[in-house]
């Protein structure tokens, strides 16, 4: 047996029913079990669609997907929402009025870069990306940056609420007060977050594991490191 297929197994079967309901025709092709990966095909309206590769890492315990063997645009955004709903992470529908941020730090040949991308539901609103003079905090700076720079947006904009997607635990733990602040950016950070009179709502998501509107983070702080010095 495959290395991990029972896991795979009880999630792409998870997937598939929430596929399903969506009115997306969905199934594991038994063939295709390799170690931590499995295959599920897709159609709609009875037309093969391709296939989506359902990945697992055991070091995290968690799943991604690949989709870029699908091409149809509408059913890729259902297949995203599935994703999404599948890993508990839905977003806030329009009209709440709660907006979503998914922020990211990436740091490339020297430079710290950041990136944030700001949703109503699932409209995308605005999008944030430029890199660091200080480098000392790679990546984890960047990302820490990009919420300071939310905030700025949030505030300019009446935004009342808003709910935080980060994949670096200090996001959350340097503004609540879990961790304490060692730099003068997490100071500052720590301060920013303490005096705004934004409601911020904060949920982790891991990396890679297929959300798209992470995803878009992740490639704005890449741009933002390759891009010039603030």
């Amino acid at each position: 047996m495959p290395l991990y297929q029972k896991e795979l197994q009880s999630f792409g079967d998870k997937f598939s029913d929430i596929l399903k309901k969506n009115n997306i025709e969905a199934s594991i092709d038994a063939k295709s079990f390799r170690d931590y990966f499995v295959q599920i095909n897709i159609k709609c309206n009875s037309k093969d669609l391709g296939f989506a590769g359902l990945y697992y890492k055991p070091t995290k315990k968690t799943y991604s997907l690949a989709t870029n063997n699908i091409k149809d645009e509408k059913v890729l955004e259902i297949i995203n929402g599935c994703w999404d709903e599948a890993n508990g992470f839905e977003t806030f529908d329009e009209n709440s009025g709660v907006y979503e941020a998914f922020v990211d730090g990436s740091f490339i040949n020297g430079k710290t870069g950041y990136g944030a991308v700001i949703f109503l539901g699932d409209k995308k609103i605005k999008e944030f990306f430029g890199n660091l003079q200080d480098t000392s905090t790679r990546q984890f700076g960047g990302e820490i940056y990009s919420v300071m720079q939310v905030l700025k947006w949030c505030e300019e904009n009446n935004v009342k609420k808003i709910r935080v997607n980060y994949d670096y635990l200090g996001i959350e733990y340097f503004a609540t007060g879990k961790w304490a602040p060692k730099n003068s950016l997490a100071i500052e950070y720590a301060d920013v977050t303490a005096s705004t009179k934004v409601e911020i709502l904060w949920r982790k998501i891991d990396s890679h594991t297929g959300n798209k509107k992470n995803d878009i983070a992740d490639k704005l702080a890449k741009q933002g490191a390759e891009s010039g010095n603030l």
